[in-house]
């Protein structure tokens, strides 16, 4: 983002007032985006913060989870779930001996699930070593009563020879229920969200938000036919960039209750002024139509302190159970564990079209890994930055050893600030968005509407398919598994797994036609073509795999497959 030093001196004094600690990198004296100082002539280095992993064990180590489904159940649900995990694993666990005496041991191990001050287990069961998402139900009447506070969780183990013990911990939230306004939960297995409220019929349903950051002051808040307009062209969900400090906002969020359109609330303005926040937590968490809480703002890129977003964090989520909190990161590296610490969803917004990826015009100087500001942090310029972000954050988050956190991604509808000399296509924005979507994020929302009428409408088309049936519920439903194309690196492939049912998304990233027989190996048998909901490939089954002759440049397509 484009900014003065002016503008650097008066975030800081801002943080400086509200009393936070923690300053994030060196040379604080010096107007810095991500760390690096950006202006000409200001000295080149290491803006620290990087994330590493953790030393790794020299010998094999069980790493046993355990988390509920979901984020939060309600009082009037019966059924509970956990997911078990018991992975091999060079960083996190206990010494695995997969041999005793030479001979191999079973790989089966058996656990209970307790709630602490019960003896009566609430699951007990078994699990293979090395697997995953393992689900286990049991009723939420044996935890207690519905209550505010969580509820503490052990699981015990011991391997199926009963020579090696494991445990692990967590907790699950079991709220009373709510009896106004929406509710919103995380799936912990697939990374998507479930939504009661404003056209659910009072039944959680999975939500895929597709949207954009919104004009509030200088378009939605005009008329609600601008709203309408917006909601018409098939988006589910409005980021409006204000907030009830900034002025009257009553009256547009009535209306998206009135018409279901679900909304994020803002509050990057304001999140490091404690006594504000409290203020506001009551003003919104009721309305019908309210999806997710959203802070900090690029945090990471203005250095605001690093316990910052912790503690907005640990506020709303005193106030208010019933609903996630997000923000938004920009750098590539800088302090991720902190500031990702403060938010149950981690959005990135790489903007990387028409960049110049090694010198900022804005500043006129240099830009590398120690020095400047060239409007997407460590970037080459490429589609793939969008992708590759989406990479780095969830490879940071497993060096954490915690469980994963939802990505979504802000997809660039904009240009100009000096940074970025024209806006993306129509077929670049496609393929950053299905980039996201096979690189595991579970919402998309894009910087800035109103934008261009054709990346409204391009924006547009995709939302009316991703966020419906059956697109829906294959990236709600389930998490990616990438497919290589051998020689074709430009390729980005994924599929999701449901049932019988396989979606696969193929996305170009080449500027150019590529004329040459394409085969797509996947690894099971594919008995028809069910649909393409979106793309125009012509695709056909040659040996169970799909196959289609040539791709035109960026060439985007969802497919439905039967296996």
């Amino acid at each position: 983002m484009i900014f003065s030093s002016v503008l650097f001196l008066a975030v800081s004094a801002l943080f400086a007032n509200v009393g936070l600690a923690q300053v994030a990198g060196t040379h604080t004296d010096l107007p810095r985006w991500c760390g690096k100082a950006y202006e000409p002539g200001s000295p080149s280095f290491d803006p620290t913060g990087e994330s590493i992993p953790p030393p790794a064990s020299p010998s094999q180590l069980l790493y046993v989870q355990v988390e509920p489904r979901y984020s939060i159940y309600v009082g009037s649900e019966i059924t509970g779930s956990f997911i078990v995990d018991a992975t091999l694993s060079k960083y996190f666990g206990s010494k695995y001996e997969s041999l005793i005496n030479g001979i191999p041991k079973l790989q089966e191990l058996l656990f209970s699930i307790y709630v602490k001050g019960s003896v009566l287990p609430l699951v007990v069961n078994s699990v293979q070593v090395n697997s995953t998402d393992n689900l286990f139900d049991f009723p939420l009447h044996l935890l207690g009563s519905p209550q505010l506070e969580p509820y503490s969780i052990t699981l015990s183990g011991v391997s199926l020879d009963g020579l090696q013990k494991f445990s692990a911990t967590t907790e699950i939230f079991y709220l009373p229920e709510k009896s106004t306004g929406s509710v919103t939960k995380i799936d912990n297995l697939n990374g998507g969200l479930l939504f009661r409220g404003a056209g659910t019929n009072n039944e959680f349903q999975s939500v895929l938000p597709y949207g954009f950051y919104g004009d509030y002051s200088g378009y939605f808040e005009v008329n609600n036919s601008n709203v309408q307009a917006y909601y018409d062209q098939g988006f589910n969900v409005v980021h409006l960039v204000t907030s009830f400090v900034d002025g009257p906002l009553a009256p547009t969020l009535d209306y998206l209750d009135e018409i279901g359109l679900k909304f994020i609330y803002d509050m990057r303005g304001s999140f490091m002024n404690l006594t504000s926040v409290a203020y506001q937590v009551p003003l919104v968490k009721d309305y019908d139509s309210f999806l997710i809480y959203y802070t900090g703002d690029e945090p990471d890129g203005w250095e605001y302190a690093l316990n910052s977003t912790t503690l907005a964090y640990n506020l709303i989520t005193s106030l208010d159970k019933y609903h996630p909190v997000s923000l938004v990161l920009n750098c590539q590296d800088f302090y991720y564990e902190d500031y990702a610490a403060g938010a149950d969803i981690v959005l990135q917004d790489t903007y990387p079209i028409g960049i110049n990826a090694t010198y900022s015009i804005p500043f006129d100087t240099y830009c590398n890994f120690t020095h400047g500001d060239c409007g997407c942090d460590n970037c080459v310029g490429s589609l793939f930055d969008v992708s590759n972000r989406l990479d780095d954050l969830a490879t940071y988050q497993e060096w954490l050893g915690e469980w994963r956190k939802p990505l979504w991604s802000v997809l660039q509808a904009f240009d100009g600030e000096g940074y970025w000399q024209r806006l993306p296509t129509d077929l670049e924005t496609w393929v950053m968005a299905l980039l996201s979507f096979n690189h595991g994020a579970k919402g998309i929302t894009s910087w800035i509407y109103p934008s261009t009428n054709a990346l409204d409408a391009a924006h547009g088309a995709i939302a009316k398919v991703v966020t419906k049936a059956p697109v829906e519920g294959f990236l709600t439903g389930a998490q990616p598994v990438k497919v290589n194309v051998e020689g074709l690196e430009s390729l980005d492939i994924a599929y999701w797994s449901v049932g019988s049912q396989i979606m696969a998304i193929v996305a170009s990233a080449s500027y150019v036609d590529l004329r040459v027989d394409v085969t797509v190996e996947l690894p099971f048998a594919v008995r028809a073509i069910e649909s393409s909901p979106w793309g125009n490939v012509t695709w056909e089954l040659v040996n169970g795999n799909l196959h289609t002759q040539g791709l035109a440049a960026l060439a985007t397509s969802i497919i439905i497959l039967q296996t």
